[in-house]
């Protein structure tokens, strides 16, 4: 798709203090972003998450892009933390959904669960959230037909 990902900390003459702001664990006003460079579409993520919820977000962000969404504006403020300037539920909403559906499609789920394959186990191999495993589980109904067998 032609995409750049990059971590904060792959952005070029950022000095100490805004990369500081920027990954500071304690901030989560954001953990990634998508901006037009162009015609080419960046992403820069937190590199402090788990690779499972790392892996999440950027999703999220490509689902974004995928969906054609328009992109939000962002602010800094003084803090450091990041408003968004022209947020929309439903496009959240839609990207969480795309980005769980390709980061987990219900024939793995279907698979992980027949299987009684660990929930640790399967997060490492689909390199996913714990949240993200239970809320497709929960969202496709997977373990509801599962135990109705």
């Amino acid at each position: 798709m032609g995409i750049t990902v990059w971590s904060v900390k792959d952005i070029e003459d950022l000095d100490a203090e805004n990369l500081s702001v920027l990954t500071s664990e304690a901030d989560d006003s954001w953990a990634a972003m998508t901006m037009r460079l162009g015609p080419s579409n960046l992403v820069v993520y937190k590199p402090v998450s788990s690779p499972g919820r790392r892996n999440n977000v950027i999703m999220h962000e490509l689902s974004h892009i995928i969906l054609g969404h328009e992109l939000a504006q962002a602010f800094l403020m003084e803090d450091g933390s990041l408003v968004p300037g022209n947020f929309d539920q439903d496009q959240e909403d839609e990207a969480d959904w795309l980005a769980g559906t390709l980061l987990l499609p219900r024939p793995a789920l279907l698979s992980i669960r027949t299987q009684r394959i660990p929930d640790e186990v399967a997060c490492d191999q689909y390199l996913v959230s714990r949240e993200m495993l239970t809320w497709r589980a929960r969202m496709t109904g997977v373990d509801y037909q599962l135990s109705r067998r």
